[in-house]
């Protein structure tokens, strides 16, 4: 391999795996003042060349796997996929392999599922865990005030290897309202690794809004999210952070856009880009997004819709 190659591909694996850290940023708070209105050129946005096309890696064996809305690669055994259905399921999680297989159901005691639209892992209250955060956000007739995120430490699957039905216990319950007072619709969850800050994108608004619920967010009594701003796109159905912090994507019915996060960087400077976009084949109803743990690719999964079986697929870091 010639030594430019080289020096290329060592630099993507040395950002995939930077350690995640929750030191305070250097070049000012997390937070911004004031919301901001991001504008980006839609109209001439560029494919990142750096992810392959998508690879279909089968059929979801499980069949009860109708309404797939929420994805987390797992953090113990990254060829085991988490996957939830959104509203009118049971309180459960499933386990899905990275060829679509089936390994059974995780039962989140002292949870309900009104509507569960999106799933993220990552740090939280205690150092050295991993955490399933749990978003009952989705609101498709804007009638909730108060929403909630499902906080649970991950099940350990590192030798998962058999369908499995388990309870999990530990579960906690992040109420929250909207800073406006209003009721609103949302599908994007996601956690910052360095800070443990949790990002809700909303859906239906004319400009999907951003959020922001600061650590540590409290579960004794219902907090009140931080606004971000404003993206020149809706209907945000999925996204996710990676592993590292340094890469953010949300996804849309048609599109995934994608920000590079520097270092020392907020969120919400990082979406003050103009985004590129990855790779992605159209869903019949895709409501699902998440990253590999070690930053190699990531999958898409979509909702069973118009008779069509949800497939996952895969688009691998070239």
């Amino acid at each position: 391999m010639h030594l430019r190659s080289i020096a290329i591909v060592s630099f993507v694996l040395l950002k995939a795996l930077l350690p995640a850290c929750s030191k305070p940023y250097e070049n000012g708070p997390a937070i911004p003042h004031e919301p901001i209105y991001y504008e980006y050129d839609l109209e001439n946005l560029v494919f990142h060349t750096g992810f392959s096309q998508s690879e279909a890696r089968g059929v979801l064996e499980n069949s009860y796997i109708i309404e797939a809305s929420g994805l987390a690669v797992s953090r113990s055994n990254p060829s085991l996929i988490w996957v939830h259905n959104d509203s009118g399921d049971f309180n459960r999680l499933f386990v899905v392999g990275e060829n679509a297989g089936d390994y059974g159901e995780f039962i989140i005691r002292g949870a309900f599922n009104r509507d569960w639209e999106d799933m993220a892992a990552g740090p939280g209250p205690v150092e050295g865990i991993t955490y399933l955060y749990i978003g009952e956000i989705g609101d498709n007739h804007a009638q909730y005030e108060i929403m909630s995120i499902y906080r649970v430490p991950e099940p350990d699957i590192s030798e998962l290897d058999s369908v499995a039905y388990e309870p999990v216990d530990g579960s906690e319950r992040i109420d929250f309202v909207y800073p406006d007072g209003q009721s609103r619709d949302a599908e994007t969850l996601m956690i910052d690794p360095w800070t443990r800050d949790i990002y809700i994108v909303t859906k239906r608004d004319e400009r999907s809004i951003i959020y922001a619920a600061p650590y540590p967010q409290e579960t004794g009594r219902v907090i009140t999210l931080e606004k971000i701003g404003y993206f020149p796109f809706n209907r945000a159905l999925a996204g996710d952070i990676s592993a590292s912090g340094t890469e953010i994507a949300v996804k849309t019915d048609d599109r995934i856009y994608y920000w590079e996060r520097g270092l020392d960087e907020p969120v919400y400077k990082a979406l003050m880009r103009q985004p590129l976009l990855l790779p992605y084949t159209i869903e019949p109803q895709g409501e699902a997004f998440g990253w590999m743990p070690d930053g190699s690719g990531y999958y898409t999964l979509s909702e069973k819709a118009d008779g069509i079986e949800p497939v996952l697929y895969y688009y691998s870091r070239k």
